[in-house]
């Protein structure tokens, strides 16, 4: 048996390649080639955090695969200015070598052991030179700048004395510091790295930090000016702290190691010129006059400035003031106290003509007593479009003297973490609201931003409709309501739940009080989502001209409305409107940072992306959608994605995951009582059923879309799933279970009319009539205008038709229809409809396929005998069976039954033995 340390340790994975470095790893390429012949040097110089020491490590990697022995050193500030101290830290093997050559005057040091045990880490690669000579040798020396010129001038000397030598060793010398003075000694540079430019940075921050929001890895792409060290230090720092007092910071804070090597640029620096330092980092100014004059205040002056510019901390252009380095702004801040930083704010308080918000801001982090003319100041001054409102906000809060000033804000403040998407954020102020007294308004928006928003409460629609009413109370209330646009975003979830009638009701005297009220897209949204077809009207004239400036170039306005267009768009059933309109309101919102809203538009265009059977659109909306919800922390919006893409798969026929995948959202949906994402996972199920010739499974999924009991009944998606539910029902030998939901579904002005649903409707009364009337009916469904845009419903429309005529025997008619089917569902690449339109095709008379084929000529099968063992060797039941050829499950066992006795078998599980290859 072998032992457990006799197994190899697996290798670790290879870095990937460095990005943005192209340029600078092609030279050090080059080097290796000629070090390991003729040896030689190369330099490289770049600020703190350009990248040196990586590329340095890859230098070495690629070293030791061709055969180099690598040896790294590195330097230390603290033997910087001791001649000779870095030859101590050479490996004893080359300081041996080196001894070969220079005979009495071998290197001495404390280090026992050869080229390849040094103190430092090191890398070997397998000797692949002639036996003539000894491997080369890669001495790699980072952080330069540390060592002392005496030393650099030896090693130079061993590495051209060892190529000369007996032993022909060929030693590459691979140096990397930062800029030096020109008369220190150092050699000078073969490469300089600057910065990434902003392309490189942003593949470089995707690659390490792709759950990092949107607005803050804009934010960290700024600050970090294209230093790699910088951008990633910051990003993952980030990602365990994004609270007010990072988002309210000059800049954001590095990471502990990265804080700590540009703090070391610090070392030494005066009270008094650190002091001028935090006030130009606290600063919204880079002027020299406005610096220097609130330098004053301070007791700080211009030679305080000049010291810093001495040290090589600041620089002064055209009247400008700038740091150095693009990190030492935030090591600057964060390294200071709290209260030299307030000390700084109030300095800054006091200049004279400041913008208001600037002014305000700086008075609020210098203050640490309630202000009401501060609080005021900074809540008039965070705007929509302000990055760091819900920080300011929640700032104006901690300033307020009366609790249900503070409340409010604290909501205006979750209400801008919200639209954003920072559901951590509003979790965490939605917990402050608890502990604060506030009016009934303000408290019910508490309940709604920890219940709704958040969702994790099993009350849900009872804490939304509560906030609402209250919202809506009163004919004072300002206008538009306060939270009307969550009336607009809540109607989807709340139009069949206990109280949606009378916050409809207030709704709707909301808009009959003044005309102007009708047309705000957040009350038409709220009214048509819950079930109000008077208002349908109304929402098609909003989407109409919204599309007529959409061609003007005129749209998008308002984001906010023209988000809630998108939701009118979807309650109507017209996924084209959705679609138009949702790619340029998506576009606006992601300009203005406003990711929440985003989230919430992508989910609608994916439903029309869905109903126009544009599978591959669905799928990438799945992707972008989900990770947008990871970086919002919001498993809810997920769980929506999620559904269209188990959508797709049941269009498709892949039911290899399909039900765990229904399983995650429906255990996420039901017990938080979100019927509209519940309803669409049970429509994805049963499509997959029905998909797969299961119509008794199908059914049984879909009824609970209508049925009083039903766990997920929704009224619009049942409508959406009309189709499938008639089908399926019919399949099973329910058809007269499902008569009076169609006749619902067909009376005039129950529901907001649509294309779409005028289709399935229209479909599904040819499909439960008989004679004259079904025809009429099939022909009229297909007439429906505008219907060519529902792709999928329309091809199942024609093959529904071509077994109509096929089953009366009108054939070439059939082959028509089918054919027509076929295609359509073949170019949106629904392989099972394909298979079951084949069927259908064969039935008509077309060719069989080549298995059936095959089965016909060896065993004197009919075609749709060789049809219906093909299939029931596939696994399906005679409904099953049934299902996907048009036929009753009696007349399919009829035909099995022929075909036992003309293959030779007794029952159906033998034919797997006999027919399969």
């Amino acid at each position: 048996m072998r032992r457990l340390h006799d197994f190899p340790a697996p290798a670790k994975p290879r870095p990937a390649p460095l990005i943005g470095r192209e340029a600078e790893r092609a030279s050090v390429r080059e080097f290796l080639a000629r070090a390991g012949v003729f040896g030689g040097a190369l330099t490289v110089h770049g600020e703190l955090g350009l990248g040196k020491t990586a590329l340095l490590e890859e230098a070495a990697r690629a070293a030791a695969d061709e055969g180099f022995e690598v040896v790294w050193l590195r330097g230390h500030p603290a033997e910087a200015g001791l001649a000779g101290a870095g030859l101590t830290r050479l490996p004893a093997g080359l300081a041996a070598r080196a001894g070969e050559v220079f005979g009495d005057r071998p290197v001495r040091h404390p280090l026992p052991g050869d080229a390849l045990t040094a103190a430092e880490p090191t890398m070997t690669g397998a000797p692949a030179r002639a036996a003539s000579r000894r491997p080369p040798v890669l001495l790699v020396l980072d952080d330069a700048h540390w060592f002392d010129t005496p030393s650099l001038t030896a090693l130079v000397q061993s590495c051209r004395a060892l190529r000369h030598s007996s032993q022909r060793t060929p030693v590459g010398l691979l140096i990397a510091g930062r800029p030096v003075p020109a008369d220190a000694g150092h050699p000078p540079p073969d490469l300089v790295l600057r910065p990434l430019d902003r392309h490189a940075a942003e593949r470089l921050l995707r690659r390490h930090a792709r759950s990092l929001p949107p607005h803050l890895a804009g934010r960290v792409l700024r600050e970090a000016e294209g230093n790699p060290a910088g951008l990633l230090s910051i990003a993952r720092t980030l990602s365990a702290d994004p609270g007010g007092d990072v988002l309210l910071a000059p800049r954001l804070p590095l990471g502990d190691p990265l804080h700590q090597r540009v703090g070391a640029m610090l070392s030494g620096v005066s009270e008094g010129t650190r002091g001028f330092l935090l006030l130009a980092a606290e600063a919204r100014t880079d002027r020299l006059d406005r610096l220097l004059r609130a330098a004053a205040f301070l007791d700080l002056g211009a030679g305080d400035l000049e010291a810093a510019r001495a040290l090589g901390l600041l620089r002064c252009d055209d009247g400008r003031v700038r740091f150095t380095h693009p990190l030492l702004r935030s090591a600057v801040h964060w390294g200071s106290s709290s209260a030299h930083r307030r000390r700084a704010h109030a300095a800054l308080a006091e200049l004279p003509g400041e913008e208001t918000f600037t002014h305000a801001l700086h008075r609020a982090l210098a203050s640490a007593v309630p202000d009401e003319d501060t609080a005021s100041a900074l809540e008039a001054g965070a705007t929509a479009d302000l990055a760091e409102a819900p920080a300011v906000l929640e700032l104006a809060a901690d300033l307020s003297p009366e609790p249900a000033d503070r409340a409010r804000r604290l909501v205006g403040a979750a209400r801008a973490a919200q639209l954003r998407g920072h559901m951590a954020e509003v979790r965490r102020l939605a917990r402050r609201l608890t502990d604060v007294p506030a009016d009934p308004v303000t408290a019910a928006a508490a309940r709604a931003l920890d219940a709704h928003l958040v969702h994790h409460s099993d009350c849900v629609p009872a804490h939304a409709l509560d906030l609402l009413l209250h919202s809506a109370e009163g004919p004072s209330s300002p206008w538009p309501p306060p939270f009307l646009p969550l009336a607009g975003a809540l109607a989807p979830a709340l139009g069949e739940l206990p109280g949606a009638r009378a916050l409809r009701s207030r709704l709707e005297e909301l808009a009959r009080e003044d005309p102007e009220r009708g047309q705000c897209p957040h009350l038409t949204s709220a009214l048509v989502w819950m079930g109000s077809g008077a208002h349908a009207e109304r929402g098609r004239a909003l989407l109409d001209a919204a599309v007529n400036a959409l061609e003007g170039g005129r749209f998008p306005r308002d984001p906010s409305g023209d988000a809630a267009l998108v939701m009118i768009a979807t309650a109507l059933g017209d996924p084209v409107a959705a679609d138009r309109l949702g790619g340029p309101v998506l576009e606006a919102l992601s300009r203005r940072g406003h990711f929440g809203t985003a989230l919430v538009v992508l989910g609608h265009v994916q439903i029309a992306h869905q109903h126009l059977a544009d599978g591959p659109a669905v799928l990438r909306d799945a992707e972008t959608g989900e990770y947008w919800a990871h970086t919002a922390d919001d498993p809810g919006a997920a769980a929506v994605f999620r559904t269209g893409a188990a959508h797709v798969r049941a269009w498709e026929g892949r039911e290899e995951g399909h039900r765990s995948l229904t399983d995650g959202i429906l255990s996420f949906a039901l017990p938080r009582r979100l019927r509209l994402l519940a309803a669409r996972a049970r429509w994805a199920r049963g499509l997959m059923a029905l998909s797969l010739g299961k119509p008794e499974e199908a059914y049984e999924e879909l009824r609970l879309l209508t049925e009083p009991d039903g766990d997920a009944r929704h009224p619009l998606v049942a409508a959406w799933a009309l189709g499938d539910l008639v089908a399926a029902a019919v399949a099973s030998g329910h058809e007269n279970d499902v008569r009076d939901t169609v006749r619902r579904a067909a009376t005039p002005g129950r529901r907001p009319g649509s294309v779409l649903v005028r289709h399935l409707v229209t479909r599904s009364r040819a499909i439960l009539s008989d004679g004259p009337e079904a025809e009429r009916l099939f022909t009229l469904a297909l007439s429906v205008p505008g219907a060519e845009a529902v792709r999928y419903e329309r091809a199942r429309t024609r093959m529904a038709f071509g077994e109509w005529l096929r089953r009366h025997r009108r054939v070439r008619e059939a082959r028509e229809q089918l054919q027509g089917a076929r295609d359509a569902f073949d170019s949106l690449g629904a392989r099972a409809w394909v298979r079951r339109a084949d069927s259908e095709l064969l039935a008509a008379g077309d060719a069989a396929p080549p298995p059936q084929r095959i089965l016909a000529g060896k065993f004197g099968l009919t075609p749709r005998e060789a049809e219906i063992a093909w299939l029931a060797v596939s696994g399906l039941s005679n409904r099953g069976i049934g299902w996907q050829l048009g036929l009753t499950h009696r007349t399919v066992a009829s035909h099995l039954s022929h075909v036992y006795v003309k293959v030779g078998v007794s029952s159906r599980r033998h034919l797997p033995s006999v027919l399969e290859p």
